[in-house]
């Protein structure tokens, strides 16, 4: 059988080697021809000698286990049990076979990453940007009330009723649920005659735990969509309103 010519430089390893002589010789990796592949191997290191290059020793394990694996082939195998339990020869060849079959393996996983990191060499990155100093603030269109202003609405509310209590004074007062107060604000928007109400009049009561329970029942109907809060122009009354009924753009 005629030499095959191979360059010494391209393989990084003996089972590199024999992975490029397989394909070659054109075999079948789980049968592979000893006879051949190991002649084709020990052309290669005579090679490496007449050319003066150093031979690692990693070629001439490989060379010694080729010549083994060979031998081994010419005698009759020992008998062994398979996986279903029947009696077949052995093949010297698995542990080798074996062996080339991991090595394609990391072959295939250092491709994908050298893909990986040329196709990553193509974008160019930076360390982030301070633009603190182009930040801005985005006015709100015209309609939209933000939490800010209801909640100032809210202490302008509860201020003005703080001035209007007298120093001394009793109060009673009843206990509502969430549920409760927003109903009754519904409610309050479809008894009015023009279907909306004032920010102010969705407090029943005029004590903390009403007003805080109130302004929560409010926050709720926004998040369901049940009620949208609008106001035509800065600083006029804050309207309640139906999502049905709205005219006006709204938050």
């Amino acid at each position: 059988m005629s030499e095959l010519r191979v360059k010494l430089t391209s393989f990084e390893g003996p089972l590199d080697l024999l992975l490029h002589l397989i394909k070659e010789l054109k075999v079948d990796i789980y049968d592979i021809p000893m006879v051949e592949l190991t002649q084709q191997y020990l052309s290669f290191l005579h090679s490496m000698k007449e050319m003066e290059l150093e031979i690692a020793g990693d070629y001439l394990v490989m060379a010694a286990t080729l010549l083994e694996i060979k031998a081994r082939t010419l005698i009759p195998r020992p008998v062994v049990d398979d996986v279903d339990g029947e009696e077949v020869e052995e093949d010297p060849r698995k542990e080798l076979v074996d062996r080339l079959l991991e090595y394609k393996q990391f072959q295939a996983s250092a491709k994908i990453l050298e893909d990986l990191s040329l196709n990553r060499s193509s974008f160019y990155s930076k360390e982030a940007s301070d633009l603190s100093f182009m930040q801005q603030t985005v006015p709100l269109r015209e309609g939209e009330v933000s939490i800010d202003d209801l909640w100032k609405a809210l202490q302008k509310m509860a201020l003005r009723n703080q001035a209007r209590q007298p120093l001394r004074a009793n109060l009673y007062h009843e206990v509502h649920t969430v549920q409760e107060l927003m109903d009754s604000i519904i409610y309050k928007i479809e008894s009015s005659k023009e279907k909306q109400i004032n920010f102010t009049d969705c407090f029943p009561e005029w004590n903390r735990h009403a007003i805080v329970t109130s302004f929560l029942a409010m926050l709720q109907l926004v998040r369901q969509h049940s009620i949208s809060i609008i106001q035509s122009n800065p600083y006029q009354e804050i309207l309640i309103v139906k999502n049905k009924s709205i005219k006006e753009k709204s938050i």
